[in-house]
């Protein structure tokens, strides 16, 4: 399934430059005249019929969606119709159709130094035009959507992040009572312990100190009650890397295999001397214990496998190198979904909100993880289904179902990959909401409850299934 993504996605190359492959030009795909107007409307909770709405405006030629913001571009009368009450800032030139891509990952200063400027922002990807005189500069570095840096082509039409508030909601899932149980067992401060226990180590793949920190995930681990704890190899450059995987066999059905994952590895601007990834991504893998401490209580039908991988900053291989054993043992077909936790604690503001991230044919796990955020957290969802950068994305390529789990101002996190990433910078709450968003989600996939009914529904005071039966 690579190849037939590939192509609209380039890596950043590590002195910026960007081989860019356009296609049609939003002009030409939109059927008319340059614009003579573009503005940015505020869509944040607007609502799915108003969003309508805005999008069939009078003299509006297109529009690109990104979570709460919408640039349109249309004719000069344009932006007064389309604001009807809502906040617009209007663009002081018209966007250049052939100028305009979606950058993911890139900060301010590399945008800057790439002559581009961001028209509007969504989450992962920030919505971007060359200022005028500039060109980027060519020169491939390779097609890999596991690059943490990017840029592709926008096109009319295109819904790169949407608030799950703002479109057609799926059918509410019917929510067995007893998971309600699980999600009260989620326990953020042990979870926040085992973050700053993740911190003291230097996990960097290519040094050391990450072999302590493996150490330390197989004995909590193996702590608990009826998993197998493994460490497979895997080569980073000339280096031996591990991943941990702790297998919880199903009761009922222990061919249905359910993943949950998060990389434990670390980076930084010093990474030899220092890499403790508190949010990046300690945040994750002690979110993947924490899971991991309450299903055991409950065993479930189906097999968890609770991964941490090695090797994501180098480019995802952790998780690529599971695929391919999944692959060469026949196992793949078993995976019925994956969930992965990457940087779930930072929250810049009271706003708690969430990125899920797949791809339209897992579409059944976003909206059940949606429904599991609105039942169970307090979390804003943001969902896009264009998935890049982290473990979720050797999954989607083997045609597996899943799905990432981010908090969605990952981008504002001032000390990404920095020695900076330290726990005192992160919320409990944040990742308690989206632990329990996720407990949710799995205890319902792989069939975890904290108690059993009897079928016959004595428990529940339904007795129309017992038969009178009259003394003699």
């Amino acid at each position: 399934m690579l190849g037939t993504r590939a192509g609209r996605r380039w890596r950043c190359a590590a002195s910026l430059a960007f081989a860019i492959v356009l296609g049609p030009s939003l002009a030409g795909a939109a059927g008319g005249e340059p614009p003579a107007a573009c503005a940015v409307v505020d869509i944040h909770e607007i609502g799915w019929q108003r969003l309508e709405a805005v999008k069939s405006t009078a003299g509006l030629g297109w529009w690109v969606e990104l979570g709460g913001e919408l640039l349109v571009c249309g004719d000069a009368t344009m932006p007064a119709r389309v604001a009807a009450g809502r906040p617009v800032r209007r663009l002081a030139d018209p966007v250049e159709p052939d100028r305009l891509w979606l950058a993911r990952g890139l900060d301010a200063d590399q945008l800057d130094e790439m002559g581009l400027e961001v028209v509007a922002g969504g989450g992962r990807q920030a919505l971007v035009t060359l200022r005028a005189g500039a060109e980027l500069v060519a020169g491939a570095d390779g097609l890999d959507r596991s690059a943490h840096q990017s840029l592709i082509a926008a096109r009319p039409g295109m819904v790169a992040v949407r608030q799950a508030g703002n479109h057609p909601a799926a059918s509410p899932h019917r929510w067995d009572p007893a998971v309600q149980g699980l999600v009260d067992e989620i326990d953020g401060d042990r979870w926040f312990v085992d973050i700053e226990t993740l911190a003291l180590f230097n996990r960097y793949t290519q040094g050391p100190g990450i072999l302590d920190a493996r150490d330390w995930l197989v004995a909590a681990f193996e702590d608990l009650p009826g998993v197998v704890v493994e460490t497979p190899s895997f080569m980073v450059g000339g280096t031996i890397a591990y991943n941990v995987i702790a297998t919880l066999p199903g009761s009922t059905r222990p061919d249905d295999w359910y993943i949950v994952g998060g990389h434990y590895d670390s980076i930084s601007e010093a990474p030899m001397t220092a890499a403790p990834g508190a949010e990046d991504n300690a945040s994750g893998c002690a979110g993947v214990l924490e899971l991991a401490r309450v299903l055991t209580a409950h065993p479930p039908e189906g097999t968890v496998l609770f991964i941490c991988y090695a090797g994501e900053e180098q480019g995802l291989l952790g998780s690529e190198d599971h695929v391919a054993d999944l692959v060469v043992s026949g196992d793949a077909s078993k995976v019925q979904a994956m969930l992965d936790l990457d940087m779930i604690a930072y929250t810049a503001d009271g706003d708690l909100d969430c990125l899920l991230e797949s791809e339209a044919f897992a579409q059944f796990l976003v909206d059940l993880l949606a429904d599991a955020a609105a039942q169970y957290s307090t979390l804003r969802i943001e969902i896009s289904l264009d998935a890049w950068g982290s473990d979720h994305v050797p999954y989607l390529d083997q045609g597996i179902p899943a799905l990432l789990a981010i908090e969605n101002d990952w981008y504002q996190y001032p000390y990404y990959h920095t020695t900076d990433d330290l726990p005192y910078h992160l919320s409990v709450t944040m990742g308690e909401e989206v632990l329990k968003m996720s407990v949710a989600a799995l205890a319902e996939l792989a069939g975890a409850r904290t108690t059993h009914i009897f079928a016959d529904g004595f428990e529940s005071g339904d007795l129309s299934l017992w038969s009178a039966v009259q003394p003699n």
